[in-house]
């Protein structure tokens, strides 16, 4: 009779499996789970854009001299189809576009500069019925005139 060592593997007896390396993490079920995730709140989650914001009436409020500023006036649409009409001036003056609205700041502002130091003040006259768009085009038109503060009308406080 042979004599069998420990480490024959005749019959499979005494065969030691291979020990992994200590301190190897095998990684991969955990990519798959994250990209599980990943795939699971794309699918669920949803785009959407900022809501519209209501601007509550002024409660609290600084006021300025519209005597010195350069007042810009948005009248509302007199019907659907009809856009918004531009005043360069305070309800009087000529009416006006866009670009209108940045040369007659600009003017304003040089007058400003020869006479004053400091920056000119601007102020949006809207009435209520016109949109937030509208306003936002002109106040971008006016702050890209440099040199100018932008100050927006706002209504009576309310009364108590």
């Amino acid at each position: 009779m042979a004599s069998r060592s420990l480490f024959s593997d005749e019959q499979g007896i005494g065969v030691r499996s291979k020990k992994p390396i200590e301190g190897e993490l095998d990684i991969t079920p955990m990519i798959d789970v994250t990209f599980l995730l990943l795939i699971f709140f794309m699918v669920c989650s949803t785009m959407q854009g900022k809501p519209d914001i209501d601007v509550p009436p002024a409660v609290h409020s600084l006021g300025i001299d519209a005597a010195g500023a350069t007042v810009v006036t948005i009248m509302a649409p007199v019907n659907d189809s009809a856009s918004p009409t531009i005043i360069l001036g305070d309800i009087r003056g000529d009416e006006g576009d866009l670009n209108d609205v940045r040369r007659y700041v600009e003017d304003q502002a040089k007058l400003w500069r020869e006479k004053n130091q400091g920056p000119q003040r601007v102020v949006i006259k809207a009435e209520g019925d016109v949109s937030h768009g509208t306003v936002e085009e002109v106040a971008r038109q006016i702050k890209s005139v440099e040199g100018v503060e932008l100050y927006m009308g706002v209504g009576e406080k309310p009364q108590e």
